[in-house]
């Protein structure tokens, strides 16, 4: 690397670094209401361990983020950023094992993809399974096999997909030099005898320990402590029909526009280069694509409640940066020595600005709703401003706001987690038991903040629980900004706040099916939100 290549990369490392930074600190609101959750989560293990098991906040990112959630959101966010960081250094680290020309472009083409900069700070699932990824990739091509078969194994902990890669990494060990699927093969030809293949069998076999030992000491805990098994969640594939389904390509479009056209076109140059070297990017091509391809049939079947974001194709990124490297590398190669830092130059341009105007994000970030009836424009800048709080958070914030000013002696309650993160309230052993007791158990006075976006979902809290129960009160309501044509409660309000004011039911009501909500807990045992 010469040095003039040096200062270009450590120039765009630290406008990213300063860019993602900036957006971190700035954003008012968060890109999912998940990442609201996971936080909560995390921070309430310390008063409450069992949120360890708690299936929906996935035990591998809660172990990496509850160390750090009780110091605040922001701390949280800036810890996660910390993880992305080190993932891209793992990356470079990568390309250099790749022998990638242009080594220099590396973390340009991570920091800038557009997704990036909104995708790799928020306490979500997806820095610390890309971190874990590139990572485990990182160590088996460097032949540290026990520390990468558990960084391959700790994936599925973090996101259940990741049992599939765990799957690969096993497959591309037995079949590398000296593993027991290679043995076989060669014995097959008669290149080997057969005393050889017992050594490697039992080589593969402590390989296979140090790959599922994560995996069964989180089952063997959960079973002691829970009598569950975790790992059965992969036996029940299409609880609920909620998150809905799509196209076989659905994820094509948003791959494109999450990593960024420039990043992409050069992608496809470097996947051209690589062809002769295979080998050499076998365990990235073995686990990489075929993460893309089951998200694909997820959706597509509509199974194991994926709901098609394309948040989910984020831990990809470390993998994409390569490929462009080696489509910079092809240019910086072929191009003549008059032209190579002119068109150099552009294309680091090019990268730069697709991670800073963030194009796919300016397009889902918009207030669709106000857009579609004609009481707003779209609204794009060159440079994407700052997240800010959407409008049902806000809503519920100042329901979660009226309700603690009015009743400040009460019991108050949300399915929305805005209303947790604003009262800033964790999920205490007693805080769960309140929030899952049937509307006629509840405390007398108790208050319930109802919201049309995800209490509808659950049979217990749905409007017609309260409505026909002769306990609940309301007490005050927030209509929609554009009611629906039916006389609906979802298409008329956004929030209605109850109280409860006697205690003469004797039971909920009873529903003859169960709410989608409900089918997804009695599935994979999530706890209450």
């Amino acid at each position: 690397m010469t040095r003039v290549e040096k200062y270009v990369m450590w120039f765009s490392i630290l406008l990213g670094v300063t860019w993602i930074t900036y957006r971190l600190l700035s954003n008012s609101g968060w890109i999912l209401d998940d990442e609201v959750s996971h936080y909560l989560f995390s921070k309430s293990v310390w008063e409450n361990p069992d949120q360890l098991f708690n299936h929906w906040t996935r035990p591998g990112r809660n172990f990496i983020h509850l160390f750090i959630a009780p110091l605040g959101f922001t701390e949280t966010r800036i810890f996660t950023f910390i993880l992305a960081l080190f993932a891209t250094s793992i990356t470079y680290k990568v390309g250099k094992l790749l022998e990638i020309r242009a080594l220099w472009s590396v973390p340009m083409l991570l920091l800038f993809q557009s997704w990036f900069p909104e995708l790799s700070y928020p306490i979500l699932t997806q820095t610390p399974f890309m971190l874990f990824w590139i990572l485990g990739v990182w160590l088996g091509m460097t032949k540290r096999w026990h520390l990468a078969g558990f960084c391959f194994g700790y994936l599925s902990l973090i996101r259940h997909e990741g049992i599939l890669i765990t799957g690969i990494w096993g497959l591309w060990v037995t079949f590398s030099e000296g593993g027991f699927g290679r043995h076989c093969l060669q014995r097959l030809k008669g290149e080997i005898s057969a005393a050889n293949i017992l050594p490697a069998l039992g080589r593969d076999a402590l390989y296979g320990v140090s790959t599922v030992s994560a995996i069964f000491a989180y089952n063997l805990a959960a079973f002691i402590i829970q009598r569950s098994i975790p790992f059965m969640v992969y036996f029940e594939s299409k609880p609920t029909t909620m998150y809905g389904s799509g196209t076989i390509y659905h994820y094509v479009p948003l791959y494109i526009g999450g990593v960024g056209l420039t990043v992409f076109i050069l992608s496809l140059v470097g996947s051209f280069r690589i062809r002769k070297r295979l080998s050499q990017w076998s365990l990235l091509l073995a686990t990489f694509p075929v993460y893309f391809i089951l998200h694909s049939l997820i959706y597509w079947k509509g199974a194991f409640a994926s709901g098609g974001y394309y948040h989910f194709l984020m831990p990809m990124a470390p993998f994409v940066a390569l490929l462009a490297a080696e489509g910079v590398s092809q240019i910086q190669e072929n191009v003549r020595d008059a032209w190579r830092v002119p068109v150099l130059a552009t294309i680091s341009i090019f990268i730069v600005f697709q991670g800073l105007n963030m194009a796919h994000h300016q397009v889902v970030y918009q207030d669709w709703e106000a857009i579609m009836k004609g009481e707003a424009e779209p609204e794009y800048q060159l440079i994407a401003k700052p997240l800010e709080q959407g409008t049902y958070p806000k809503i519920i914030t100042e329901a979660s706001r009226w309700a603690s000013d009015q009743y400040p002696d009460r019991i108050i309650l949300a399915k929305h987690i805005a209303h947790n993160f604003h009262q800033r309230t964790t999920m205490t052993k007693e805080r769960e038991r309140n929030e899952n007791l049937p509307l006629y158990q509840m405390e007398l006075g108790t208050i319930y903040i109802w919201d049309g976006k995800y209490c509808e979902h659950e049979n217990r809290i749905k409007h017609a629980s309260f409505h026909e129960s002769q306990d609940w009160k309301r007490v005050k309501a927030w209509p929609k900004r554009f009611p629906g044509n039916s006389t609906a409660v979802t298409d008329q309000f956004d929030v209605i706040i109850f109280e409860k004011v006697s205690k003469l039911d004797t039971q909920d009501k009873v529903y003859a099916e169960l709410g989608e909500a409900d089918k997804y807990d009695q599935a994979y045992g999530a706890a209450k939100q």
